[in-house]
């Protein structure tokens, strides 16, 4: 099957003028790429607002939409002003477009994948300069079809933009990541921090809330996420930890030790005790 029945390449260059209505137009599933080189567009896809906004001749500020439809949905453009100067590239293929030209999904990163999986997905981003001189290239090429050579190169252009749209998804969600492994390391270690310091004094996920500043669900998620441990079996081992060196190097009594570590009887330490290191207390005493 040919790449033209598969990509398709639209442009705009033009003055604008003045829509006293909104138009709305049903959209097929589709996975879109537009490249603004200039002027503004404000739209709906059903009931998700874009505002695309690449400045002007004068100071442009060029800006790149992709998004994915798995299923139909609704485009309802906003009026748009009289005079405004809009340039825009648009390249549109069907959602299973990489199977239809030769590639397996599996060739995909995980991150375009789970991006074309769902519906509605859409990543907005500033393109560098290398899009932005293929987007420019496409609008100064003929778009009547005859041509086709031009035909072909403006093809050509279009799949190296998908390429790099692509590339650009990917990094933005590897980087949103990594904040987000980063955020999880800080929120983990601040608890874990205030635990140790405080191991001798009552621990609820109240107090911890309240002097880290963290909801009690953050603290929750992020501490088990971070050390594989709730906060609660965190502070028990920690606390058994500290008996255990207590009474290896101190020879304090197994009730000594069942009181440090918080628990209530020296029997129930000691099976405590027993599960985490193997053998009784009494075993540790030098």
């Amino acid at each position: 099957m040919q790449i033209e029945q598969q990509i398709r390449v639209k442009v705009l260059d033009e003055t604008m003028g003045h829509h006293a209505h909104d138009g709305l137009v049903e959209l097929s599933p589709i996975f879109q790429i537009f490249i603004y080189l200039e002027g503004q567009q404000q739209f709906y896809i059903d009931d998700v607002y874009f505002d695309l906004d690449a400045g002007d001749h004068e100071a442009p500020k060029p800006q790149a939409l992709l998004f994915n439809l798995r299923k139909p949905a609704n485009l309802r453009l906003k009026p748009s002003q009289a005079g405004h100067s809009l340039r825009k590239v648009g390249i549109a293929a069907q959602p299973d477009w990489y199977g239809a030209i030769g590639f397996q999904a599996s060739a995909l990163s995980e991150e375009v994948r789970s991006f074309m999986n769902g519906h509605l997905n859409y990543f907005i981003w500033q393109p560098d300069e290398r899009m932005v001189d293929r987007a420019a290239r496409i609008l100064a090429m003929t778009n009547d079809g005859a041509d086709e050579i031009s035909g072909l190169q403006r093809q050509a252009e279009a799949l190296s933009l998908m390429s790099q749209s692509c590339a650009h998804l990917q990094g933005a969600v590897q980087a949103e990541k990594r904040e987000a492994d980063s955020q999880l390391r800080i929120k983990g270690l601040k608890v874990r921090e205030f635990l140790l310091e405080h191991l001798e004094e009552d621990l609820s996920i109240e107090r911890i809330s309240k002097e880290t500043g963290l909801s009690k669900r953050s603290i929750q998620r992020h501490f088990k996420d971070k050390y594989n441990l709730t906060v609660s079996d965190f502070i028990r081992k920690q606390r058994l930890e500290k008996a255990r060196q207590a009474i290896n190097k101190g020879g304090i009594t197994v009730s000594e030790a069942a009181y440090m570590a918080g628990y209530n009887s020296p029997s129930s330490f000691s099976n405590a005790f027993k599960r985490v290191y193997g053998s009784a207390p009494k075993t540790w005493r030098t």
